[in-house]
């Protein structure tokens, strides 16, 4: 008994807490529009996606680099000094003379020159340059990806929270029920109604929910949290789904037109293909390295030579240009078995990328179907759980007259109220579900825009301020009178 009064202590501070919170915060409550644009400006896994996407639109530039001229240029400056000490020898003389010869040298020589190089015929260039566009187009599709994940990964999280808040509401709704019906218990049987087991039974009931409304607290700070991992921003109340809001069935609705259109506009297997394509394109350079390249290069050189000579000899000065045109024919013979190496790599490289473009397409078609079968369930099962809040609420009432006329025990009226406030956690649950399934259809199908974002969040209301008076913040439409 005294862990239960801690208990409903702690639930009573921490409710108060979060409500006088809530006062402050509706006034900058965020809607899911306000999430998804912080998204966009914060969420680093979309941020790196960018950078990886600009990054891969320069393998089409680098690759084509290799077709246009290359023009190259260079300079230089020498200064040099030198002496040369000789001895003169004229047997023509009687005594043979000997004569010491000194000469000195300085010499400034600088120059430049400027080439230029151009492929003629290199297919290994040309098949790379093939495959760096296909590279550069696959960015693209990632991209694309990236973008309609993180449309769905905003919307998961939002509505997360707001299932949090719809099953913390019920527990706390049925928090307040189960004390009510303790208080009452413990009233029976202090004037002799009932058996000290129904007090037993109730407290039980009782401490059950405590513990349960704990865990749910617990999952509404992790899926806020969700978001602020996004977001990078903390946030307060978020915009509550309109109670007009409704379950439609997805348009077309016939599950082989969805899985021809994922098809036709899944950038997942569009990046698979360009993937493939890429590793042909790469094979078939490989491959040309066998074959002959014809390149064709211009040098032109001009450089000049200045300086002084003493003791003899010419004169050092002197300027030169040179202009020299080359056509090259390169022939591979022979290189250590490396390009036929390449060439095998390369071969199977593209083998392995056909093989996950099959793995990629069989994997859309699979999440397609599975999605477009969830949005149907969860329909289905929201109908069924909207009709299990009135016929669980229906047997409460019943069981609860029931035990006031002495036909039905403490156990069964528990178990009613289990049952009624269970049916509502799972009509949230089904309603959230299904928004959820449907996003995910869409991004399978490669139809998922931020023009959904701003569909569903004309949907949305803003949430009332908590009552200073409602201290553990339940809604009363969930609960019975006695």
């Amino acid at each position: 008994m005294a862990n239960a009064k801690v208990l409903l202590a702690t639930a009573l501070t921490g409710a108060f807490t979060v409500g006088l919170a809530g006062l402050s915060s509706v006034a900058h409550s965020d809607t899911l529009q306000d999430i998804y644009e912080l998204a966009l400006k914060n969420d680093p896994q979309l941020k790196a996606a960018e950078a990886t996407y600009r990054a891969g639109l320069e393998s089409k530039n680098i690759a084509f680099s290799a077709l246009l001229p290359q023009l190259s240029a260079s300079a230089f400056y020498e200064d040099s000094e030198s002496t040369t000490e000789s001895v003169s020898f004229d047997d023509t003389t009687t005594p043979p003379s000997f004569s010491p010869n000194t000469s000195e040298s300085e010499k400034e020589t600088d120059g430049y020159s400027i080439t230029l190089q151009q492929a003629l015929i290199d297919f290994s260039a040309y098949f790379n340059f093939r495959a760096g566009e296909k590279l550069s187009e696959k960015a693209l599709a990632d991209f694309a990806t990236e973008q309609q994940a993180l449309i769905t990964r905003v919307t998961t999280a939002y509505f997360n929270v707001l299932r949090a808040q719809e099953n913390l509401k019920a527990t706390l709704a049925e928090e307040r029920a189960t004390k009510r019906q303790l208080e009452q218990t413990k009233q029976r049987f202090d004037v002799g109604l009932i058996a000290i087991t129904e007090v037993h039974e109730s407290q039980a009931a009782y401490d059950s929910t405590v513990a349960n409304r704990l865990g749910i607290e617990g999952e509404l700070y992790t899926a806020t949290e969700a978001i602020s991992q996004i977001t990078n921003h903390n946030h307060g109340a978020l915009w509550q789904l309109s109670p007009e809001f409704s379950a439609a069935p997805p348009i077309p609705n016939k599950r082989q037109e969805w899985v021809n259109f994922a098809l036709k506009n899944s950038p997942a297997i569009r990046s698979a293909i360009l993937n493939s394509d890429a590793a042909y394109a790469t094979a078939k350079s490989k491959k040309a390295g066998h074959l002959p390249t014809l390149g064709a290069s211009y040098v032109y050189s001009d450089s000049s030579v200045d300086g002084t000579v003493k003791g003899g000899g010419f004169d050092p000065d002197a300027e030169s240009d040179s202009k020299v045109f080359t056509l090259s024919l390169s022939v591979p013979l022979y290189s250590g078995g490396g390009v036929s190496a390449q060439r095998r790599q390369a071969y199977e490289q593209h083998q392995a990328a056909n093989f996950n473009r099959e793995l990629v397409q069989r994997r859309v078609i699979q999440n397609t179907k599975a999605s477009f079968i969830a949005v149907m369930t969860d329909m289905q099962r929201l109908k069924a759980r909207q009709q299990a809040i009135v016929s669980t609420r229906s047997a409460l009432e019943a069981t609860q007259a029931g035990y006031n006329v002495g036909t039905r025990n403490i156990v069964d009226v528990l178990q009613a109220q289990r049952n009624l406030y269970a049916a509502i956690r799972d009509e949230a649950n089904a309603r959230f579900d299904y928004i959820i399934n449907m996003f995910k259809l869409k991004q399978e199908a490669g139809t998922l825009s931020p023009a959904d974002i701003s569909q569903l969040d004309s949907f949305l209301v803003k949430p009332e301020a908590p009552k200073a008076s409602d201290r553990m913040g339940y809604d009363a439409s969930f609960e019975l009178d006695s």
